[in-house]
């Protein structure tokens, strides 16, 4: 995620959450630290909060106390598996879009992950011109 990085014109909707007025909240889960640093750089050039989580039960606790707009989650992660997570979170915020993002697409594919409940898939390293335009898309103002 070393790309230079501008914020564009798109206007994200907005949530009511603490972490700062009109803008959306973004939830990020990966077991790597390295990973969650540059989504929060990312992120934040993109006029977007963001939450960071390293396991399902801490995401858990951010998704039932805070407005989300979009969940970014790692499909490994050491704890639990993600499509557990994501179900979980779609239970409290029904309508949130979900992108998943792996080191290993050798074993999940794009169409797997959609059949999990992803609507987002990416592998790493990302290509933040494709994330960007999922983020556009998904927090885009409602008309």
């Amino acid at each position: 995620m070393s790309e230079s990085l501008n914020s564009g014109t798109a206007q994200p909707k907005t949530s009511k959450n603490p972490h700062g007025a009109n803008r959306p909240t973004v939830l990020v889960v990966d077991d790597d630290k390295k990973i969650l640093e540059a989504f929060k750089l990312f992120l934040e050039t993109e006029n977007c909060n963001m939450l960071a989580s390293t396991d399902v039960e801490d995401a858990m606790e951010k998704a039932r106390n805070n407005a989300l707009d979009l969940l970014i989650t790692d499909f490994y992660l050491k704890t639990k598996s993600s499509v557990e997570l994501y179900t979980l979170i779609k239970k409290v915020h029904p309508n949130i879009p979900v992108a998943v993002i792996t080191g290993y697409p050798e074993y999940i594919s794009e169409a797997e992950a959609k059949i999990f409940g992803a609507d987002y898939f990416f592998t790493k390293p990302l290509e933040l011109n494709k994330m960007r335009e999922v983020l556009r898309a998904c927090l885009k103002p409602k008309v």
